[in-house]
């Protein structure tokens, strides 16, 4: 059997199992079902029919620059146990080709890291009421990293013509999927000292990974070694009470949410606090937060030196060691931290 006809046999038949479970479920997600099925969402989502799913070139930097002339957008960024979803309109966005890197700053504040991006295609559901269309890229293990969706405001002329523009000659070629590396948890001797010395001397937030790295250590490993001036623990359910808290006090926070290849950020005041069971949810009308609180294993208060002052963020992280959120108060480079951020942050300890 030709290779072909055998990724088509397969195809055909994990469109039968993915249908089934349609039908036995049918508000199951994709990405539920891939993990069911033991397959990657990508692979799942190519069984689909061709005028449905297509492939686009992997020139993602430059498309992405183009996202500004689409009008509203929804763009969702998610790990396994979050999803951070904002609606707005595309500013400008950086794209550093040398380093593969892109940057958004304004209602839409992404970080990306295309060189984990190997996979896009232009996305037509039509299971519901109406089409919706959708823009999804993959790694190399086709794990999702980032979406974009039409909503009712896009400009759905400039859509059709960013897809035809970037829509790829070959569309169904044989991809060999790539295993999914797992984060490593650092498991030798810390040197705290040395650590703590780094930790310091930091001057600027965006240097903490650089010392991470330089120390060789994941992210929750240091901070179980830095020591509680630097960093505590809190009760793993305590997202919920920071948000009240944040409405409250009238505090606007930034809100992180990503994976290895996304960053997505959003900033301003929350307003609406949905908890149902299994799912904690913010529902405002241009950002949305759902967090399967099971998947948060550990939350910590950590606090970092910089030349603005003190920055602190409360990080939430699954039984991986993997970061889930970030929350900070709102802030920009050159300006301290929010006091009523820091007010907020002191009330803190008590959730234990």
């Amino acid at each position: 059997m030709q290779v072909k006809e055998k990724v088509a046999s397969l195809q055909q038949s994990l469109r039968s199992q993915w249908l089934k479970l349609r039908e036995e479920n049918p508000k199951l997600r994709i990405r539920n079902a891939a993990q069911k099925l033991a397959v990657s969402e990508m692979e799942l989502l190519l069984t689909e029919p061709l005028n449905q799913v297509r492939r686009l070139e992997p020139s993602f930097g430059e498309l992405y620059k183009e996202l500004s002339s689409l009008g509203r957008i929804m763009m969702l960024a998610r790990n396994d146990e979050a999803v951070h979803e904002v609606t707005a309109t595309m500013g400008n966005f950086g794209f550093n080709k040398k380093q593969n890197m892109g940057l958004a700053v304004g209602a839409f504040d992404l970080r990306v890291f295309f060189s984990h991006w190997r996979h896009g295609y232009v996305v037509t559901d039509t299971s519901g009421k109406s089409p919706r269309h959708s823009l999804q890229f993959f790694d190399a293990s086709g794990v999702a990293l980032h979406k974009v969706f039409a909503v009712e405001q896009t400009n759905m002329e400039a859509w059709a013509a960013l897809e035809k523009k970037y829509l790829a000659d070959e569309q169904r070629p044989v991809i060999e999927m790539a295993k999914t590396v797992p984060l490593q948890r650092f498991k030798g001797w810390v040197d705290a000292e040395a650590l703590r010395a780094d930790w310091q001397a930091l001057n600027d937030v965006h240097d903490f990974h650089g010392m991470l790295k330089k120390h060789q250590l994941d992210r929750l490993t240091a901070l179980e070694h830095i020591g509680t001036d630097w960093a505590f623990p809190i009760a793993r359910d305590s997202l919920e009470t920071i948000l009240q808290r944040s409405i409250e006090m009238a505090v606007p926070v930034m809100v992180f949410v990503g994976n290895r290849g996304i960053v997505q950020i959003y900033t301003g005041r929350v307003e609406k606090l949905v908890n149902i069971p299994g799912w904690f949810n913010v529902l405002d009308p241009d950002f949305n937060l759902h967090l399967q609180t099971a998947g948060v294993h550990s939350m910590w208060v950590v606090k970092r030196p910089s030349e603005d002052g003190l920055i602190t963020s409360v990080d939430g992280f699954n039984a991986a060691g993997d970061v889930v959120f970030s929350i900070f108060g709102e802030r920009k480079p050159g300006v301290p931290e929010l006091k009523e951020w820091q007010a907020l942050v002191a009330t803190l300890e008590s959730l234990v």
